[in-house]
């Protein structure tokens, strides 16, 4: 999720849009002064015309990103001596690695016959002068250290006009050069270079570097991660971390529960799902707004995980919006269900979800997150006690002599 304060715009993004995500997209905006929301409802075919859009712009994107692409489809030019040229522009790559060389073909035909040209980018083109001097320029393209906080530690990132893992590009803190490890995690996207310290520590504050080194020179960006720009990364890290964690323990409803339900009066409604949260949640009910009380006709209950409201009997006075409640110290959500009674005999009514169908609880501020227990020594063995030595027979004490019989 993103909000440019420059423009206004609020975006969510989702990286895979799959048929999971059908349902109602709710944005609520609140402030001192109130609050506000506006939802967008992707059901039925509005839900499929926006996935299959989805769709083609992500096999779009791959296509123009990753491989071989027109940047200017074929167009036909006509010149004053009547020839005529077919013009295209392709795009390859913006920098030749390991992984974009290869053989690349171009071949014309029409019905006289066909044509075909190539050219292999391998083996010693990669060690061309032209080669080398488009890492110079990758290098000499590569923008100041920046700062992007996440919620497992601080990472810096060095912006460039192409970036892939072949380059030859060394982290150090300090004069030490980093490794990829469990602590240190390095990187990046087609555009980008990433270092990231994992659970940063007092110990790795301090001044940071990047070199990208080609056969002629070597081009170095730093940047000092200390005083109150750490302080200020740590923060924003420990928020991270801590939104993280509430979401990650809030209470949630995981499936179960419809959107609307059409019930036959005096039949017997029982709404059931499945909820979960740590610590355990608490669920309630409320019906138009009120909370439900718990009674002969409605039974509540919460059993290993399975909530559930059942009504028996239900009449006509049971028609309304019925909301479930589940949310801990980290938030939850509450689920809005429909409910429509018909008589016997009459037409089944046409019950429409309510434009919210759920809402996001946020969680109690501050965000506690619990602190690993430190293992504790084993205890120490208790001192054996040595066996009593048997006393030792003074000098000169001989054993006495038995008497000899008569």
């Amino acid at each position: 999720m993103g909000h440019d304060l420059a423009t206004g715009i609020i975006e969510f993004i989702l990286d895979h849009f799959t048929e999971e995500d059908e349902g109602t997209f709710t944005c609520q905006i609140a402030d001192g002064g109130g609050k506000t929301q506006s939802s967008l409802v992707l059901i039925g075919d509005a839900f499929k015309a926006a996935r299959a859009e989805a769709e083609y712009q992500r096999r779009e994107y791959i296509r123009v990103k990753e491989g071989p692409h027109f940047s200017e489809f074929l167009t036909l030019h006509v010149g004053e001596d009547c020839s005529v040229s077919l013009v295209c522009k392709v795009n390859t790559a913006k920098l030749i690695s390991l992984k974009t060389a290869g053989v690349y073909k171009a071949t014309i035909s029409d019905d006289r016959g066909k044509d075909m040209s190539q050219i292999d980018i391998s083996g010693k083109y990669l060690k061309t002068p032209s080669t080398r001097s488009a890492n110079w320029l990758v290098g000499a393209s590569a923008a100041e250290l920046a700062i992007h906080c996440t919620a497992t530690g601080i990472q810096l990132q060095c912006h460039m006009k192409y970036y892939t893992s072949e380059m030859n590009i060394a982290w150090c803190h300090g004069e030490t050069k980093l490794a990829h490890s469990d602590k240190i995690v390095i990187g990046g996207s087609p555009a980008m270079a990433t270092m990231e310290v994992i659970e940063p520590l007092e110990k790795d504050k301090g001044l940071y570097s990047i070199v990208i080194t080609n056969p002629e020179t070597a081009h170095k960006r730093t940047l000092d991660l200390s005083g109150d720009v750490y302080e200020k990364a740590f923060a924003e890290f420990q928020k991270l971390k801590g939104e993280a964690y509430a979401e990650k323990n809030r209470g949630k409803v995981v499936g179960g529960l419809p959107d609307v339900v059409t019930i036959m009066e005096k039949k017997t409604l029982s709404l059931t799902c499945t909820v979960c949260g740590d610590p355990k949640p608490q669920v309630s009910w409320l019906k138009n707004g009120a909370d439900v009380i718990p009674d002969d006709q409605y039974v509540v209950s919460i059993d290993q995980g399975f909530a559930s409201l059942t009504i028996k009997g239900v009449s006509m006075e049971d028609s309304g919006k019925y909301t479930m409640i589940v949310q801990n110290k980290y938030g939850g959500e509450s689920v809005d269900i429909v409910v429509s009674v018909y008589r016997h005999g009459e037409q089944i009514p046409e019950a429409r979800p309510t434009l919210t169908p759920k809402t996001m609880i946020p969680p109690k501020l501050p965000i506690e997150i619990p602190q690993p227990k430190s293992a504790q020594p084993p205890p120490s063995p208790a001192p054996s006690t040595p066996s009593p030595a048997p006393p030792k027979a003074g000098r000169g004490v001989k054993s006495p002599t038995p008497t000899r019989r008569k």
